[in-house]
């Protein structure tokens, strides 16, 4: 859960390291055996709400069966309407259950349905919407009552709403485009207000074309844009658990109702939906973006995209900020539908199953700065051709798991800024990019680097050598798939585990030398998720972090921290670290700068 309560620096809800112990130089059989009843206890739990969730389904389930049995014998004139609101209760049902369990209906893929007229169908969001009134909140429908207008609240709201500049107005007016009270992600709303065309505010200004030739960035406009809008109290800020960072933000039913009377007004376009109120195919032409806001079966054919030509954001995957709301198409071929949108700017397949391919038609979209396919589960290539995207700026392919190779079109992508799941695997085709070619991305700011191989160590780490070379990079994320506890591949035999596994804790200064690595001098912010043994001792000891100021370390075998060079750092996040050892005394001799602590799991503190 979240708080809008700004929390202070090292709050007691984190646990100070303490006093090593007896057991801070092994994992015991009762720490085990403790580690092993939590996680069953959990199990437990965990089914146990299952099955309620299952028996609740059923419920529903057995009221449709009794409902479709009614119908069937009554016959009648209001039947076939009858039967139509029926299908639509089945289907949300359908949405409730895992996808790999379905078999989806032919019938259900025929163009003469229209897959967004049916409602909130997200367990999730929406669980009784099947029993649902429809009646609205009154706090979110204030500006339909007469008087509203003449409260003292709206008039000042009004004077401050315009003394914005127009740019800061058109981002506020963004947040109508989202159901009411929602939290949204930071980084989803300056995405959208990229595509969207408001980032940076007045381009052809003298002083904004000085920041922009300084580095700054469309992102670093739109965390003022969203400093300025907090400041002044229209949207409130979401600080995850007692992070000192904001991650989200919602804007309050009040400032909701006075910014729709103000939309009405200045006739601020309205974002096309697909959900309960979705509007019929000849109404497109007023509409410029496309949001996804409770479909979860994507199907109509490719002609669905037909009079979107002029859309700049088509976002059908998902933004919610739960994993449970689940997407997927019912034919990939819808997807070709797309590829005369010369005008989008930003396309989002998040969280989309059943994309097993993206085809050649992605090349065409020549306008497209963001290119979100973060979690397509089942997604196996990207085309060659990507690299024809020359205005990308944001490419995002994380959590895409059945991706073994990158295409070598990245490397062409000069305006990119930010990759995300670039892939470092063991594939042996001589057309797959590499960290070399990357090397040729002068804007590069962020990236994050998913090792998967099953060769040893060093054969792979070879390949982050480079990475010295990307001067303009601000944060890097590394994580390593493929490798056990013990730092090899998951092929290795294995024998004697508890005993290889203390071993490997130990750090062996006469074992063969590893790559020494640099990181650039302009790294801020470092992650490292699930390191083998053999990682950071040496490579963090001897790498540049002197402008460090973030540095979280998540699960695999970590080294004694106190190998690391980096006084700098002032956010320090570790997780999952089982023989992580540290006295809170040595945090604040190597970390001085510190100023917020968040350590999970580290059982031997």
């Amino acid at each position: 859960m979240g708080s809008t309560s700004k929390p202070r620096p090292l709050d007691n809800h984190h646990k100070a390291a303490g006093a090593t112990t007896t057991n801070d130089h092994h994992v015991g059989a009762p720490a085990l055996s403790k580690m092993i009843r939590q996680d069953l206890i959990m199990m437990k739990e965990v089914m146990a709400e299952v099955q309620k969730k299952t028996d609740h389904v059923n419920v529903q389930i057995n009221q449709v069966c009794e409902r479709f049995e009614k119908l069937e014998t009554s016959g009648g004139n209001e039947t076939e309407r009858e039967l139509g609101e029926l299908k639509n209760n089945i289907k949300k049902l359908k949405s409730q259950m895992p996808s790999k369990l379905i078999k989806v209906n032919p019938a259900d893929s025929q163009p003469r349905r229209n897959p967004w007229l049916d409602g909130p169908i997200n367990h999730d969001s929406n669980q009784d919407n099947i029993n649902k009134s429809g009646d609205e909140n009154i706090l979110h429908r204030l500006h339909k009552d007469p008087k509203f207008k003449q409260n003292a609240a709206f008039q000042q709201f009004e004077v401050s709403f315009l003394g914005l500049p127009v740019t800061l107005r058109n981002c506020l007016l963004c947040f109508l485009r989202f159901p009411d009270m929602v939290r949204i992600k930071k980084k989803f709303i300056i995405y959208w207000w990229i595509g969207e065309g408001f980032l940076p505010p007045n381009p052809e200004d003298q002083k904004t074309k000085a920041e922009i030739a300084l580095g700054k960035t469309e992102e670093d406009f739109g965390h003022e844009i969203l400093g300025e809008l907090v400041a002044k109290d229209f949207i409130e800020p979401i600080y995850k658990n007692c992070s000192l960072v904001t991650n989200s933000y919602r804007m309050l039913p009040f400032i909701c109702s006075a910014l729709t009377i103000m939309a009405e007004r200045f006739g601020f376009s309205p974002v096309y939906t697909l959900g309960p109120n979705t509007p019929t195919l000849a109404q497109y032409d007023e509409y410029q973006c496309l949001l996804n806001v409770d479909a979860a079966i994507i199907d109509g054919g490719p002609k669905l995209f037909s009079k979107m030509n002029h859309f700049k954001i088509l976002y059908l995957g998902r933004w919610q900020r739960s994993v449970t709301h689940h997407i997927e198409v019912a034919d990939a071929q819808i997807l070709h539908g797309l590829k005369n949108m010369n005008q989008l700017r930003f396309l989002s397949l998040r969280g989309i199953s059943l994309i097993a391919e993206l085809r050649q038609f992605i090349s065409w979209l020549t306008s497209l700065k963001i290119l979100d396919l973060k979690a397509c589960h089942n997604l196996e290539g990207v085309p060659d051709g990507i690299g024809l995207l020359k205005n990308l700026t944001h490419l995002d392919m994380s959590e895409c798991y059945l991706l073994e190779h990158m295409p070598k079109g990245i490397g062409s992508l000069s305006q990119l800024q930010v990759l995300k799941g670039f892939i470092i695997g063991h594939s042996k085709d001589k057309k797959s990019c590499t960290i070399d070619d990357l090397t040729k991305l002068t804007k590069l700011r962020k990236l994050s680097i998913c090792m998967i191989t099953t060769t040893e160590f060093s054969t792979s780490a070879n390949s982050l050598l480079l990475l010295e070379v990307l001067k303009t990079l601000q944060k890097l994320k590394i994580s390593w798939r493929g490798y056990n506890l013990q730092g090899e591949t998951d092929d290795t035999p294995q024998s004697k585990p508890h005993a290889r596994l203390t071993r490997s804790l130990a750090f062996n200064e006469r074992s063969s030398p590893e790559p020494v690595m640099k990181f650039p001098s302009s790294l801020q912010k470092l992650e490292l998720d699930c390191t083998p043994r053999t990682f950071t001792v040496s490579w963090l000891l001897f790498a540049d972090l002197k402008n460090l100021k973030k540095l979280y370390i998540r699960g695999g075998l970590f080294c004694p921290v106190h190998q690391i060079v980096a006084t700098t750092v002032e956010i320090l996040r570790l997780k999952y670290l089982n023989e992580f050892k540290m006295c809170w005394r040595d945090f604040r001799i190597l970390f001085p700068n510190l100023i917020y602590l968040e350590k999970v799991e580290c059982p031997n503190r």
